[in-house]
C-alpha cells in the first residue's frame, strides 16, 4: 500500500466477508490499483485459504463501493508451549482516494478486534512493506525478526571462477566436519511424484518452532506447483530409503539464469540443518545451477546454520511484525530463536 497525500474524513464502513463471496468486487480493487496478476493469484490461492478458515474484512463507501481489503490466513505451527494457531495478514490494499492514515488504521484496528473477540488464534503477523509496516505499528504490532535471503554459489559458467567455488565448498566440508549424516544418500524427486504428507507435519521437537505445511499451501505461494521446475531433495539413513526421509527440501529451478531457490526445508530431529547441503550442491551442479537462495529468519538458529554452510547474508531484508493475542502466542513470537521456516509460510 501506498502513503497517501490527502486525507479521506468519512471512514469506510468495514465488515467481515467470505472472500469468496465477494471476489469480482475484491478483484476488480486489486486491478484497478495496478495489480493486474491479482485475479489469477486469488484464485489459486483463497478457495483453499477459506477452507482453512480465512476471512477478509471490507471497508466500503458511501456508494457501498469496495474500497479497503485486508484478509487473514491461518497458520499453525508447533512450538514449545503446545501447538499454536496464527494469522498472517495479507492482500491489505487500500483505493486511491482512501490512502490516509485513519481509514486504513480503522481497518487494522477492527481486524485485530474481529479476531481477538473471536478466540482461537494465538498470534498474528506480517512481513509488510514500510506503509503497513507503520500502520501495523500502530496497532502495537512489533517487530519480531528479519526475513532475510541468503544466497549459496554453486557452480560458474566460467572455468576459473568455478574452480574457486569448488574450492569454496571444499573448505566448508572440511572446516564443518563429517556428523552423523555421513554417508546418508541424497535422492531426487520430481514434485509431481512427492508424497506430500511425508512433510507435512513438523518432526522437530521443542523449542523448535516450525510450520505445519499442506498441498494448499505449496500451490499457493508457487505459482504452477508443481511445475517441472519443482523437485524434492530427501536425505535417507545409508541403511536404505525405508520409512521417513532424515531430511526433505522443497527446490524450484534452476530457471533460465541458473538461478534455484529453496523453499521448503524439513528435516528429523537430530538432523543437523546443513546435512542435506552437499548432496543438494552435487544435485544442483548436474542440473547447470549456478546460485542457490533461501530466505529466513535472520535471527534465528536456522539462519546461523545457513551460514556457517556457506549461504551468504545478503542486504535484502523485510521486517517480520508479530502481536501475541495468548501467552502461547507470547512465547512463540518471543522465541525467534527457535523458529525455523522459509519465506513459504509468509507473504513475500
Amino acid at each position: 500500500m501506498i502513503a497517501a497525500t490527502e486525507e479521506r474524513r468519512v471512514i469506510p464502513t468495514i465488515a467481515i466477508a467470505n472472500p469468496l463471496d465477494y471476489a469480482a468486487e475484491i478483484k476488480d480493487l486489486f486491478v484497478a490499483h495496478g495489480m493486474p496478476s491479482f485475479p489469477d493469484y486469488f484464485d489459486r490461492t483463497y478457495p483453499a485459504a477459506v477452507r482453512s478458515g480465512a476471512m477478509s474484512w471490507l471497508g466500503r463507501d458511501e456508494s457501498g463501493r469496495v474500497v479497503m481489503h485486508q484478509a487473514c490466513f491461518p497458520r499453525r505451527f508447533r512450538s514449545a508451549q503446545r501447538d499454536v494457531v496464527a494469522c498472517l495478514m495479507v492482500n491489505l490494499m487500500v483505493a486511491t482516494e482512501y490512502r490516509a492514515v485513519f481509514p486504513a488504521l480503522t481497518l487494522l484496528k477492527r481486524v485485530v478486534q474481529d479476531l481477538e473477540a473471536r478466540g482461537g488464534v494465538d498470534f498474528l503477523y506480517a512481513d509488510p512493506n514500510r506503509p503497513a509496516w507503520m500502520l501495523l505499528q500502530a496497532c502495537r504490532f512489533a517487530r519480531m525478526g528479519t526475513l532475510q535471503r541468503y544466497v549459496l554459489p554453486v557452480s560458474d559458467r566460467h572455468v576459473v571462477l568455478d574452480g574457486c567455488i569448488r574450492l569454496f565448498h571444499t573448505w566448508l566440508r572440511a572446516t564443518n566436519g563429517a556428523g552423523a549424516e555421513a554417508g546418508m544418500a541424497a535422492v531426487a524427486h520430481p514434485a509431481q511424484e512427492f508424497p506430500l504428507g511425508s512433510v507435512a507435519v513438523p518432526r522437530l521437537t521443542p523449542p523448535t518452532v516450525a510450520a505445519y505445511h499442506d498441498a494448499a499451501l505449496y500451490t499457493s505461494r508457487l505459482a504452477g506447483y508443481p511445475s517441472t521446475l519443482d523437485w524434492w531433495l530427501t536425505l535417507h539413513a545409508p541403511d536404505g530409503q525405508t520409512g521417513p526421509p532424515a531430511a526433505a527440501l522443497l527446490i524450484r529451478g534452476p530457471d533460465a539464469s541458473g538461478r534455484a531457490s529453496v523453499r521448503a526445508w524439513r528435516r528429523a530431529p537430530g538432523v543437523d540443518p546443513a546435512a542435506p547441503v552437499p548432496g543438494l550442491i552435487a544435485q544442483l551442479r548436474r542440473r547447470g545451477c549456478t546460485r542457490l537462495q533461501v530466505s529466513t529468519i535472520a535471527e534465528s538458529a536456522f539462519a546461523r546454520a545457513l551460514r556457517r554452510a556457506g549461504f551468504i547474508p545478503r542486504a535484502d531484508t523485510v521486517p517480520i511484525l508479530a502481536k501475541a493475542l495468548t501467552p502461547a502466542g507470547a512465547a512463540c513470537v518471543a522465541a525467534v530463536d527457535a523458529w525455523e521456516i522459509t519465506d513459504l509460510e509468509c507473504d513475500r
